[in-house]
């Protein structure tokens, strides 16, 4: 009988040491395969979420297979390969981390190793000797096996994103169409994992902040509740369930930090998320490149931008001031965000009250609104606050 890898071949008769305690490890997997897979659990946390019965069944596979490889002195058969890629895109549909998958395999084959090196070193030198020159064909069955179960996990998961982007568009173009809160959008809804009667919230960024590699990292990321994301003309639209904004802000902040963010009210049941995408979509209108506005702080500023343009020839003499004489426009602004007191305003700002009393009369000059008065007050904050009109 001889064994064969790559054009070399050998007989039986040199290699039996290794033989030997490949059959005598792979005797020992019942005992061996349980404290493997301890380790992979302990130093990979999230394989918590692969049944524990069902692991230690693939791990017991895949090293019977490679214990009788390197008996045999061979690479990994196609059918073990094609056994690789299915635990890859089982691993995807659990929704394990990609990297999470990659690094079992370091683990396991490195705590086989160890098990492999110890039984030869007890046994005798030939057999330790014999196994240290076989380094480079188990390092053969790690990257073909790994590699194959990242290939096929990535398939899986793009194929997955793929019908889960579709389902979204749909969903988002729905919304966006007024359809009626009938069967199909529900029916979307599940199908997506939200509760149609449950409590939306909308994100919005720019679409060119978020290019298509990008938005899948945030569709596939395992959070805490229902995260749908896709891009809709200029605007990336993200509607969230059962999680927090600023979970997700953390993370797309970290992915894009000079991208803005519109944050919608949270609103019931699908004509809710409706609203939540128009509050978003006007909140953005206001935010900074790398900062948020929220729609719940910013709701007046908001609601009036969009028309803006029809009231501009009202807004231009304030506007106009403020561009000439900024330290009018702060003192207007102090002044609303401190009680309208004087003193406060004038501690704030670092001037004497009499200044705050004479910047606020010359603003009244330049404007012809008295901030002492809701309707001067109101026109000079929302003139102030609106962004530049193009």
């Amino acid at each position: 009988m001889e064994y064969v890898s790559g054009s070399a071949v050998g007989t039986v008769a040199p290699w039996q040491p290794v033989i030997e305690l490949c059959e005598s490890v792979a005797a020992e997997l019942p005992a061996v395969i349980p404290e493997i897979v301890d380790r992979i659990r302990h130093e990979l946390p999230s394989y918590r979420i692969v049944d524990r019965a069902e692991h230690e069944h693939d791990v017991t596979d895949h090293y019977r297979g490679l214990l009788t490889g390197l008996a045999g002195r061979r690479s990994p058969t196609r059918a073990e390969i094609e056994a690789a890629r299915a635990l890859g895109a089982e691993r995807a549909a659990a929704g394990l981390p990609l990297h999470a998958l990659i690094d079992a395999y370091h683990v396991g084959y490195r705590e086989m190793w160890n098990v492999l090196l110890t039984r030869a070193q007890s046994r005798n030198a030939e057999a330790g000797a014999q196994l240290v020159s076989i380094v480079g064909m188990v390092w053969t069955w790690v990257q073909q096996s790994s590699s194959a179960a990242a290939e096929a996990y990535g398939a899986a998961v793009r194929a997955a994103d793929a019908t889960l982007l579709s389902l979204t568009h749909q969903f988002l173009d729905g919304l966006a169409t007024a359809a009626p809160t009938g069967i199909d959008l529900e029916q979307l809804a599940h199908a997506l994992t939200f509760d149609p009667a449950g409590t939306f919230q909308a994100l919005c960024a720019p679409a060119a902040d978020w290019p298509d590699e990008r938005l899948m990292e945030l569709r596939n990321r395992h959070w805490p509740g229902t995260v749908r994301c896709a891009t809709r003309g200029n605007l990336m639209i993200a509607l969230l369930q059962d999680v927090s904004p600023e979970t997700v802000l953390a993370t797309a902040q970290r992915r894009a930090p000079d991208t803005a963010f519109g944050i919608g009210l949270r609103r019931t049941g699908l004509d809710g998320a409706t609203a939540s995408v128009a509050d978003a979509r006007a909140a953005l209108a206001l935010a900074p490149a790398g900062g948020t506005v929220s729609f719940a702080d910013q709701w007046l500023l908001a609601t009036v931008t969009p028309a803006a343009h029809r009231f501009a020839v009202l807004l231009e003499p304030c506007r106009e001031a403020a561009r000439l004489h900024p330290e009018l426009a702060a003192t207007v602004r102090g002044f609303a965000d401190n009680s309208f007191s004087l003193t406060t305003t004038a501690r704030v700002l670092h001037v004497h009250p009499n200044t705050v009393k004479y910047r606020l009369h010359r603003w009244q000059q330049l404007t012809n609104w008295d901030v002492r008065t809701w309707e001067g007050l109101s026109a000079s904050i929302i003139a102030l606050g609106l962004p530049p009109l193009t």
